[in-house]
């Protein structure tokens, strides 16, 4: 694996960031399952100081209506909804996604992500395979626009899209289509996060943070790959980016909630406040 990066830079610090624009900040629900006992999941990253939730991989079933859910995030902003994609696209899966668009429109949550599908192991992607997944993204991506949600694509490795050759496949071939840049992920294929922010800047719709290190996904700072959080967020703010910036924690050796308070600290050592996000400016 390619260390692009000085392996202390991702070091918390104690100055302020260059910018003084404020980044819109929130935390996966991915470290307590799709079938956790979500109120009780949402109390968590609330005690942990974070304002704002990203709902990952939950049903409609657990859910709710979005007036019950309301209830339960409890001055939680709802920043976005996060599922998979399965190809071949069979139409539930098309009704699946459209609804939870939907509720994410009618929950007040401006983004949704979308990741896969899976990647065989017998053979790379084909044409044919980039190009149903870009047509079914393309179709969610202007679904939601019409509701005033922005879908975004997110590279992940053992998916269709793994590299910033496969996204510039699916680029090419959307155009309301955002991207969902996982700054690990696109790590873990040996590129540097800040060069594929810079080359998509203008098709980048949210940011996943989380670390890697030996052999599995970490709280930030802890990782082994030189992941230069700060100048990531340096960037951001530098450039007013006005989407989610979403700590994504898939899996910790600790708790869900200490994990979260972990990437609390880290984040706020860095001089960011994560409890109130900032109104919304437009990134492209």
């Amino acid at each position: 694996m390619t260390d692009f990066m000085d392996s202390t830079a991702s070091t918390a610090r104690t100055d302020a960031p260059a910018s003084s624009h404020t980044l819109r900040f929130a935390y996966s629900t991915i470290n307590w399952g799709a079938t956790c006992d979500l109120p009780a999941a949402l109390a968590e990253i609330r005690e942990s100081g974070w304002g704002a939730v990203e709902l990952f991989g939950h049903t409609l079933d657990l859910l709710g209506t979005p007036a019950s859910l309301g209830e339960h995030l409890d001055g939680l902003i709802p920043a976005t909804l996060f599922s998979g994609i399965e190809l071949p696209v069979s139409d539930l899966h098309r009704t699946i996604h459209q609804n939870h668009i939907r509720f994410a429109s009618e929950l007040g949550a401006d983004a949704y992500g979308l990741v896969g599908g899976g990647r065989l192991r017998y053979r790379p992607p084909s044409t044919e395979d980039y190009a149903a997944l870009a047509a079914f993204c393309e179709e969610l991506a202007v679904s939601g626009k019409a509701l005033g949600v922005t879908v975004s694509y997110h590279p992940h490795t053992l998916c269709t899209i793994e590299t910033s050759a496969e996204i510039e496949l699916l680029m090419a071939q959307t155009e309301e289509l955002r991207l969902c840049l996982d700054a690990s992920h696109i790590a873990l294929v040996g590129e540097d996060p800040l060069t594929v922010i810079d080359r998509w800047w203008d098709r980048l719709g949210y940011i996943h943070l989380k670390d890697w290190g030996n052999g599995k996904f970490a709280e930030l700072g802890r990782g082994t790959l030189g992941i230069d959080f700060a100048s990531i967020l340096d960037m951001l703010a530098a450039r007013q980016f006005g989407g989610w910036v979403v700590l994504e924690q898939s899996q910790s050796e600790v708790s869900p909630l200490e994990s979260a308070r972990i990437n609390a600290a880290y984040v706020r050592g860095l001089g960011y406040e994560i409890a109130v996000p900032a109104p919304a400016l437009p990134s492209f």
